[in-house]
């Protein structure tokens, strides 16, 4: 009950902001879609970054500058080998973040920050059978932005991820892909 309520006067502060920050911004939404490698920095074994990944997101423009931004996605790791106590491990996350822009003309370089839901799954080592773990965690990440029209851009991401869970905590992603505004 209480989690609805956050959420909901969440939502109504966020959209109070919009419309005042419109006005110095050339958009209020943007979603994208980007992929790229990713990997465990402190999985033994199964650290690397060979694995393929990809993210989905969403954000609103809260303030001059600055957004908020919901972002899923989904890396695999071990290559479909052995991952700390798994095989064919996949790690997905949910998260939340507030990014921090510094526009330069046709290029934005840009920071966030945020707190995220992270599930690793796969097939236990020792039973067999599905192995599944959850966490809550945090990330961070430098992001490029390219202008390629005016609604369109480039990103290119550098990201980690810490989650909680008992055998590794460590994950970063490099992905690229398209950014659309409305």
């Amino acid at each position: 009950m209480a989690k609805s309520w956050i959420t909901a006067l969440s939502t109504v502060i966020a959209l109070a902001t919009a419309p005042a920050a419109r006005a110095q911004e050339l958009y209020t939404f943007t979603v994208s879609a980007i992929a790229g490698i990713g990997g465990s920095i402190d999985a033994d074994p199964g650290d690397g970054f060979e694995d393929g990944a990809f993210q989905l997101g969403a954000s609103m423009v809260t303030e001059p500058r600055t957004r908020v931004a919901v972002r899923a996605g989904r890396m695999g790791l071990g290559g479909g080998e052995e991952f700390a106590s798994v095989t064919d491990a996949d790690l997905s996350y949910l998260t939340v973040a507030g990014e921090y822009h510094f526009p330069e003309g046709s290029y934005s370089p840009w920071v966030y920050i945020g707190l995220g839901g992270y599930r690793l799954e796969g097939e236990d080592r020792a039973g067999g059978g599905a192995a599944e773990e959850t966490a809550l965690g945090a990330n961070l990440g430098l992001v490029g932005e390219f202008t390629i029209t005016r609604r369109v851009d480039l990103l290119v991401e550098f990201s980690g991820h810490w989650a909680d869970f008992d055998d590794q905590q460590a994950f970063a992603t490099g992905q690229a892909g398209l950014a659309f505004h409305f």
